[in-house]
């Protein structure tokens, strides 16, 4: 008898990947369970112009309310919590779980959000400024990937992890990874062009990373 769940749709996860050309393949934190939630914030500073500061009397009699105002803007920020559990895998007897657990995913998490040397492709695309250790390393950029519509370029600015369970050799089996992602804007060639595009231009990458990163990106 049919299970009547044929006609369900299919579950899209979240994903970061890591687009740096040095790196073969391409890491790729693919989400094993989404986030229940996605907090996304963004602050604006309003700066009144110079004769609304204490200095009223000398505004010019047809100038409005909030005429003129500079509005500087911070870029916006994602914050959400990536888990990791080998439960699944062990009881399925994988042989990589067993001997490291959730490690990988871990290690390639935790590259992420290292600074690295600059590279001159970065240089070219406008993404190698002043960000990292004195100018000389950076924080690498990334794909946020959250859905067919939200596909964008990011740097991970923060990352709290905390390792819940332990297998005999100590490797974790359950992490809850927090992680504060900084949207990348402005006027680079990045941003000027859709991530999936640049992510199709890694051609070197060998076709499972491809194929993984279509499945992400619902390209076919």
């Amino acid at each position: 008898m049919a299970s009547g769940l044929n006609n369900q749709p299919k579950l899209r996860r979240g994903a970061l990947v890591d687009i740096d050309p040095n790196i073969a393949p391409p890491l790729i934190v693919q989400f094993q369970f989404n986030p229940e939630t996605l907090q996304r914030s963004r602050s604006v500073t309003i700066r009144d112009p110079g004769p609304r500061e204490g200095r009223e009397a000398e505004a010019p009699a047809g100038q409005q309310l909030g005429e003129a105002q500079a509005t500087p803007s911070d870029p916006e920020t994602i914050s959400l919590d990536i888990r990791f559990d080998a439960t699944d895998r062990l009881e399925q007897g994988d042989l990589v779980t067993r001997q490291f657990g959730v490690l990988p995913e871990l290690a390639a998490l935790e590259m992420m959000a290292a600074p690295r040397a600059p590279l001159p492709l970065a240089a070219s695309l406008g993404l190698s400024g002043h960000v990292g250790l004195g100018g000389q390393q950076q924080t690498p950029v990334l794909v946020f990937v959250w859905g067919r519509f939200r596909t964008m370029a990011v740097r991970l600015t923060q990352l709290s992890i905390q390792e819940t369970e332990f297998s005999a050799q100590l490797d974790p089996t359950r992490v809850i990874a927090s992680v504060t992602l900084r949207v990348e804007e402005g006027a680079n060639v990045y941003t000027k062009f859709s991530a999936a595009q640049r992510l199709l231009a890694l051609r070197n990458a060998p076709s499972s990373a491809l194929g993984v990163i279509r499945s992400l990106l619902n390209l076919g």
